[in-house]
């Protein structure tokens, strides 16, 4: 198996479906009620998705066994990825199979697609489990998050938006890698990706393009990453709505708030601390979180803010490490970031638990998040994860 996992790209077209993304969300989350409601097995909950073939080619791909080979890397339980885009907006999926067998003519599959795959010739199907949505509606962050994807049908050059969308899927790998969907439990609360991708699509959009461009700013706000753009995007849409509306639950909104940054400060604290373990002994790199070992000179979980607030306030190891990687930061990450985080930690669990959040209390803390009147929290995290890059 290569040393980076590999992974598919593709573009959706309007010319086949109004809206194909949508047309595919419905039906997995159609499954995901079925299953819900008891009347269909956890295994039930997919969608399959269709390489069309080009009306204009005949026979396979050049690279069609190098995609079917990917199935032997989902059998082997590696995560993996199709990404999928149409310029504008950018989605990645959980790839449960690879297949060129027509899945058409196999009983009780035409209820898992979209019914606009009728009459074409299919390159490939791939079996979705899940959908998530990175970047809606900005073809320019579309354009940076896809320069991250190495493409290997070019030389392992990264990814043009432009340049090089042609025999269609192509084949990618990310040189850090990124696990879409081993975070659901933690950031999610279990529920799939897709739910969130479908709730309120134009509003994320909307709110996206004002938080960029009157908030924080067409250069800071491509730096932080796509869950966190999409859990402020979507706290800001429920907290401009209803913050007049003295009887109305902002839980949600500060779950939101919270796990946006609880999102950088996992980018933040463990990318340095991969950087100050590296050739550390075992017993000088790895930590107890909640009863089970980590290692913080590999690939970290996903954290909790209690368990990181802890980790900051408590973990000898940790502290050393901080100090050693953000020489710039450290006094402020150990000292003045975990208070600045007790205010949200609390919002979270009390919204997690299912006490009413009311807007002026979330007022405050919303404020220290994004920033208003003052340079915001996540604006901290995301300027130290660049010093700390750039050293």
């Amino acid at each position: 198996m290569p040393d980076h996992p590999r992974h598919l790209l593709t573009l959706w077209s309007p010319s086949y479906s109004g809206d194909a993304l949508d047309a595919h969300l419905d039906v997995l989350l159609r499954w995901a009620g079925e299953h819900a409601a008891g009347r269909a097995e956890r295994d039930d909950v997919y969608v399959w998705w269709a390489k069309i073939r080009s009306q204009n080619r005949d026979g396979r791909l050049p690279h069609h066994a190098d995609v079917l080979a990917l199935d032997a890397q989902i059998g082997a339980r590696v995560e993996t990825h199709l990404y999928l885009t149409d310029y504008r907006s950018l989605y990645v999926a959980d790839v449960g199979e690879v297949t060129d067998d027509d899945v058409r003519e196999m009983q009780g599959e035409l209820e898992h697609m979209p019914g606009y795959y009728a009459g074409h010739a299919i390159d490939f199907w791939f079996r979705l489990f899940d959908l998530r949505r990175l970047v809606t509606g900005d073809t320019v962050e579309v354009s940076a998050e896809l320069k991250k994807l190495r493409n290997t049908g070019y030389h392992d050059r990264p990814l043009s938006l432009y340049g090089c969308m042609v025999d269609l899927p192509l084949i990618v790998y990310r040189e850090q890698r990124a696990a879409w969907f081993s975070d659901k439990d933690a950031l999610n609360e279990g529920r799939l990706w897709a739910e969130s991708a479908a709730a309120h699509r134009s509003d994320a959009e909307r709110m996206a393009r004002d938080l960029r461009d009157n908030l924080f700013g067409r250069e800071l706000w491509p730096l932080f990453g796509p869950a966190t753009r999409s859990f402020l995007a979507s706290a800001e849409a429920v907290f401009r709505l209803h913050r007049d509306d003295s009887g109305f639950d902002l839980s949600g909104a500060a779950l939101s708030y919270a796990k946006a940054v609880e999102t950088e400060l996992n980018e933040l604290l463990f990318s340095a601390l991969r950087t100050a373990m590296r050739g550390k002994q075992p017993q000088e790199r790895e930590v107890r979180v909640d009863g089970r070992l980590i290692d913080l000179g590999g690939q970290v979980p996903h954290q909790t803010l209690g368990a990181l607030k802890r980790l900051l306030e408590h973990e000898q190891i940790v502290q050393s490490g901080v100090k050693q990687a953000m020489r710039h930061d450290h006094s402020w990450v150990l000292g003045v970031l975990p208070r600045e985080l007790a205010a949200l930690t609390e919002l979270r669990n009390r919204g997690a638990h299912a006490d009413v959040t009311r807007a002026a209390e979330l007022e405050g803390v919303r404020r220290a998040v994004v920033g208003i009147a003052g340079e915001g929290l996540l604006n901290k995290l995301v300027r130290a994860r660049l010093r700390v890059a750039a050293r």
